[in-house]
């Protein structure tokens, strides 16, 4: 009976670990106390941010870590993408400053340089949404479907919204 209670309990700290990595405010893991977040650039759909640079708009930031493209892993979670398409996986923190928001309400999109008409929808491998706190970090796993065509890292830009004044980032050094 005891070592039962041991593997309960030891579930339960793994569980309580794993979700705490999913958000970190400014003294969270890896973070100083001091540390201030970085400062949000400007930019747009024409001139997106670097990869690694903060941007945003009214709130709703984002700053790409990393980008898988294509992604052939995220079928094994997310199922085969549509015929002639292919999952492009990439890694972002992101923020709001409204609060009563999560992941699904403040999702980006994946928008294509080469081709307007291209605009991916967030797929999260995630089986509930998550509730964001105002001002906090949280860094998230986005999946999309792109043409294959347009699956080309310098030419996709993650996007806050598809709207025309939406912030953007490369996802591509």
């Amino acid at each position: 009976m005891r070592s039962r209670s041991t593997a309960v309990l030891s579930v339960a700290a793994l569980a309580a670990l794993a979700l705490a990595g999913c958000s970190a405010g400014s003294a969270g893991p890896g973070a100083s106390a001091t540390k201030t977040p970085a400062p949000v650039v400007e930019s747009s759909y024409a001139s997106p941010a670097a990869v690694g640079d903060r941007t945003g708009i009214a709130g709703d930031d984002l700053q790409v870590w990393s980008a898988s493209v294509p992604d052939s892993g995220a079928a094994a979670s997310l199922g085969d993408p549509e015929a002639g398409n292919e999952w492009v996986t990439v890694n972002v923190a992101q923020w709001v400053a409204a609060s009563g928001k999560t992941d699904v309400d403040a999702a980006p999109v994946l928008r294509s340089t080469a081709d307007k008409a291209v605009e991916g929808k967030a797929v999260s491998p995630r089986a509930v949404a998550v509730p964001m706190t105002e001002g906090k970090l949280y860094t998230f796993v986005w999946s999309f479907q792109v043409p294959e065509a347009s699956a080309d890292a310098s030419t996709l830009v993650l996007c806050t919204s598809a709207a025309d004044d939406a912030a953007c980032s490369s996802i591509a050094k």
